[in-house]
């Protein structure tokens, strides 16, 4: 029970300890932020003050006020010396350091080039400062923008919680398609047993014991490929939280395996449904995983296409991905509910083939021979768990 609880605490901390982190980084953005805008402030008034400072010892303006409140803003000052331009350009005259000391009876001083450069120099540099301050905010509201992103490149592949029968059917009956339509167009030319890796002929033999018959008869070769695809796809759906990732799923097996023995079926049921609620909540679909298991199915079956052309291994490959990402979508909506893959003849059951036809439970593509006995599943069933199993989707089998 310990153990449990530790495994418990690890995964709610992973998430504890994301949302702490996205809090302090806002945190420190604001403080960043609000410092920013008070060094370009105090920065937008010394350059006022200097641009000030710098006109007035060019001549164009009257002397500066000492105290530093009384400084005028950036634009403020612009538009005090445009008006003052403005007006002399009118008189026809203009006011020299000189003529403004001989108007006020001052003696005449002499302003220095070199101190008029000096100025220039800083005013030039404080400029160029703000400009630095001013990248430096905008690349930090940037960084902000960035966090407030969910980060998934991924197609949407986590849909409403509350997804209803009706939308799950669909869903269902759309990745069957994508699988069937797949076959038809790469998937339905004849290959020669020998070409068969040992692995691959353990994947076919748990499907068939007739396997050889359905590769060497063109007429029902892609009821075999559709059968496989399933059976890798069967895999993903056994998985808790699959899509999120290996790193999560295996936390939430864990977990899972310990829980199943531990407590009864309905207390076991809630904490999967609310536990799978709230890591996809958070986990978006790993890209990764998505191409990796589209990769290993794509491994396993190319060598036995009958158009090995660059073009068209490359859009068996597209259609992989489609369908597993299909797959992605229904098995996020399924961690959060109670709907149940079936390839076999009962729940529990690890019979593929060698049991009766089930009408209830199957409908029938073909029949290759005299009796009534599945010989192929070529798509699982579609099951939902409410006390009572009740189906949802037949599967489709071979005779």
């Amino acid at each position: 029970m310990d153990s449990l609880r530790a495994q418990l605490a690890e995964t709610q901390g992973a998430l504890t300890e994301r949302d702490k982190k996205y809090r302090q980084l806002k945190a420190e953005h604001l403080k960043a932020a609000q410092s920013r805008t008070n060094e370009k402030r105090d920065l937008e008034a010394i350059i006022a003050r200097l641009e000030s400072e710098n006109l007035r010892l060019k001549g164009a303006l009257p002397a500066a006020p000492e105290d530093p409140s009384k400084l005028a803003s950036l634009t403020h000052c612009e538009n005090y010396t445009s008006r003052y331009l403005s007006d002399t350009k009118t008189t026809g005259s203009r006011l020299t350091l000189k003529g403004q000391q001989d108007a006020d009876g001052d003696d005449h001083v002499t302003i220095p080039h070199s101190k008029i450069k000096e100025v220039e120099a800083q005013y030039k540099r404080l400029a160029d400062e703000v400009t630095v301050k001013t990248k430096t905010i905008k690349t930090l509201e940037t960084k902000l923008a960035q966090v407030n992103l969910t980060p998934n490149p991924t197609p949407n592949l986590t849909p409403n919680l509350a997804a209803n029968d009706e939308h799950v059917v669909k869903r269902w009956n759309d990745l069957r398609e994508q699988i069937r339509v797949l076959s038809l167009d790469h998937l339905n030319q004849t290959f020669p047993a020998n070409l068969v890796t040992d692995k691959l002929k353990d994947e076919f033999r748990a499907l068939s014991p007739h396997w050889r018959t359905y590769a060497s008869s063109s007429n029902i070769t892609c009821f075999l490929f559709r059968a496989l695809i399933w059976r890798y796809l069967l895999r993903y759906f056994k998985t808790p939280c699959r899509s999120c990732g290996r790193e999560i799923s295996n936390k939430v097996r864990e977990t899972a395996e310990i829980l199943s023995n531990k407590v009864s079926d309905a207390e076991y049921e809630e904490w999967r449904i609310r536990t799978g609620t709230l890591i996809h909540k958070v986990y978006p679909a790993d890209n990764g995983f998505l191409d990796e298991v589209s990769t290993q199915i794509a491994n396993a079956i190319t060598p036995l296409v009958g158009d090995s052309s660059t073009d068209a291994v490359k859009a068996l490959k597209v259609s992989l991905h489609d369908v597993v990402e299909t797959t992605a979508e229904l098995s996020a909506i399924f961690d959060r509910g109670r709907f149940f893959v079936l390839m076999s003849n009962e729940p529990k059951s690890n019979l593929m083939y060698g049991f009766p036809y089930i009408e209830s439970l199957m409908e029938m593509r073909a029949k290759l021979g005299a009796q009534g006995m599945v010989d192929l599943m070529v798509t699982p069933s579609l099951l939902k768990r409410e006390g009572e199993y009740s189906v949802l989707v037949k599967a489709e089998v071979i005779c």
